[in-house]
């Protein structure tokens, strides 16, 4: 403070406590014997002493906020944030709560229940957050022009709103419409806004097909989300026209048709590409020229045919490829080794076939993944030993973390719900390797992957014993060795795993008698069924009465079907990534909470019939 500074005036002072009468928190140091100008959360004019700012975001208070008197006794206010603050904001219709300065209002997360009616004068107005409130319904046709042309960020994300006005503020910039209820086809008067950068429209009831009046924001527009929609029809090719285009976000929609080659010269600018979940087909089209692409590619769940085209190699920066649950052939894309950056590869549920070899030209393998998924095709041979020893991201991290999550900067989150800008994710290691045909004994190397949370192995043709060595994965949540032929006696240093929440060694021809301690016996006698020669609790076999090993069951019969998972990568916006979006931080966390796309078989149903809110 100079000099200059101006205590705040008698009488704002007065409204801002009449403001705190049915709010509690033991943070507000909001008294008389303090000027107000000094109090938590109060800005104000350093010449006239005017309080020009009320925010108390993050405040964790309690009790309801009167709007009005902050709108009607604070003359030169210019900026409210009370989102996320614990407060339920109440308004009223009063033409007297008007303030001509007021140009910043972020009301997120405030338990409104209507469009509020004061808006309706705010001709300044250039920021507005109502986010993740219960305003539902229509939005009146007054709206669509507040803040006159100034309006430059709107966010209504995350309410039951079923329509909009035609807006009209022209300067808008960054639009969040996401999660809500909005029918009908694509709004036109968005069309209009030539300046828009950002625009999510994803998570609503929106059909028909994108306009080609999109094109009217090609210069403009960086991020566009329209995922978890009903949109159809094919590829829009206007977006290949969107020079400034950084993240595209179509999943989740009815697209059916072939991508066009067009799509390989957006991947030199676009630094995410979301196409999973609709019914693309035909081949990945390539890429041509340079590649950014430093998010990722995603075209899972799609009806994409032929070999994964080798031009991705030109994607150095890629973080996530996932290509899983389409159709496509061929051998190991082993090239993949290249991109030194790549966390997440995915290829799981395709028609891939032969034996994993490793490039000679490589000398570290993928040293960033943390996720590799190839379970469901036709591998062959054994199990890729020589990558297992280049997965540095899955060594050694902590040797006894506090908490279950590998802490990746920069990625979104993934389950794919993609969402993005620069965010840190929480990410789960994953190595899924089940349905194919893998034979041998389970390398060794594997124990060094201490940062391992789920190993899937299951329904291959694996014999040997269980190493002993899998007693150093002291971060493993999920460890499926299933319908094998694995032999032997289950490793006594296994009892040792104590954040193992799931286990299944089920229809293999294991021995002898199941380790006594407090984690293996906490399963249930799914997770040893089939293997004759075990014994001890949890099954009801008594290993005195066993005299002879039994004969072991045939392989084959119903699959025990493991989903890989993963916890929320929030795209800023996946990423995010969702990407999102739950995190795994208990001591011994459930890993069934949050089930990625890793190892899922069955395209994911649509819920669009009801609408479930998800607060924080």
């Amino acid at each position: 403070m100079n000099g200059h500074h101006h205590k705040c005036p008698d009488e704002q002072r007065d409204a801002l406590l009449l403001f705190k009468q049915n709010i509690s928190s033991v943070k507000l140091n909001w008294e008389t014997s303090l000027d107000c100008c000094g109090w938590v959360g109060i800005t104000c004019d350093n010449l006239t002493g005017d309080v020009i700012s009320v925010n108390l975001r993050d405040g964790n208070l309690q009790g309801v906020s009167k709007l009005n008197i902050l709108l009607s006794r604070l003359p030169k206010l210019a900026t409210i944030d009370l989102s996320y603050s614990g407060l339920s904001v109440v308004t009223r219709n009063d033409a007297r709560d008007v303030i001509s300065d007021l140009y910043e209002l972020r009301l997120a997360s405030c338990n409104l229940t209507m469009f509020p009616y004061f808006l309706r004068g705010m001709k300044n107005l250039r920021i507005i957050d109502l986010s993740n409130n219960y305003i539902s319904g229509h939005i009146p046709a007054w709206a669509g022009e507040i803040g006159g042309n100034n309006l430059i960020y709107l966010n209504l994300s995350k309410n039951s709103i079923t329509s909009l006005p035609q807006f009209t503020t022209y300067q808008l910039q960054y639009l969040y419409l996401q999660s809500n209820l909005l029918q009908g086809s694509f709004p036109i008067w968005i069309c209009n806004m030539k300046h828009l950068k950002y625009l999510d429209v994803s998570s609503n009831n929106i059909n028909g097909v994108v306009p080609q009046c999109l094109g009217n924001m090609s210069s403009s527009l960086e991020s566009l989300y329209i995922s978890a929609n009903m949109i159809q029809g094919p590829f829009p090719t206007i977006i290949c026209n969107m020079s400034g285009l950084l993240y595209l976000d179509m999943s989740d929609n009815n697209f059916h048709s072939v991508i066009p080659q067009c799509f390989g010269n957006i991947t030199s600018s676009l630094k995410l590409i979301n196409l999973g979940y609709n019914n693309f087909y035909g081949t990945i089209p390539k890429v041509y020229g340079n590649c950014d692409l430093s998010v990722g590619l995603i075209l899972k769940v799609n009806m994409l045919e032929d070999e994964v085209p080798r031009s991705l190699a030109k994607c150095q920066s890629m973080k996530i490829l996932d290509l899983g649950n389409n159709r496509l052939n061929g051998t190991f894309p082993r090239w993949l080794g290249y991109l030194q950056k790549l966390r997440i590869l995915i290829l799981g549920s395709n028609n891939l076939q032969g034996t994993i070899e490793t490039p000679s030209a490589i000398e570290f393998l993928f040293p960033s993944l943390s996720i590799f998924d190839i379970s469901s095709n036709g591998f062959v041979g054994r199990l890729p030993e020589k990558y297992f020893e280049s997965f540095n991201a899955i060594k050694d991290v902590d040797k006894e973390p506090k908490t279950k999550i590998v802490n990746i900067s920069g990625l979104p989150s993934y389950s794919i719900n993609i969402l993005v800008k620069d965010i840190s994710i929480e990410l789960i290691t994953i190595i899924d390797l089940s349905s194919n045909k893998f034979e041998g004994e389970i390398p060794n190397v594997i124990g060094n992957l201490r940062s391992l949370m789920v190993l899937n192995l299951s329904n291959n043709n694996l014999n040997g014993q269980i190493p002993h060595v899998l007693g150093n994965l002291v971060n493993i949540e999920a460890l499926d060795l299933s319908r094998n032929q694995i032999q032997g006696e289950i490793p006594q240093n296994l009892v040792n795993l104590r954040y193992l929440s799931l286990l299944n060694l089920s229809q293999n021809r294991l021995v002898g008698h199941i380790p006594v301690g407090p984690q293996l016996q906490s399963f249930s006698e799914d997770s040893f069924l089939g293997n004759p020669g075990l014994c001890g609790p949890p099954l009801e076999t008594n290993c005195e009465d066993l005299k002879s090993p039994p004969k072991v069951e045939a392989k084959g019969g119903e699959r025990i079907h493991v989903e890989s998972v993963m916890l929320g990568l929030g795209f800023g916006t996946l990423l995010g990534v969702g990407f999102g979006y739950g995190m795994l931080s208990t001591g011994r966390p459930k890993w069934l909470n949050a089930v990625v796309d890793v190892g899922v078989h069955t395209r994911r149903k649509k819920k669009k019939q009801g609408h479930i809110k998800r607060r924080n």
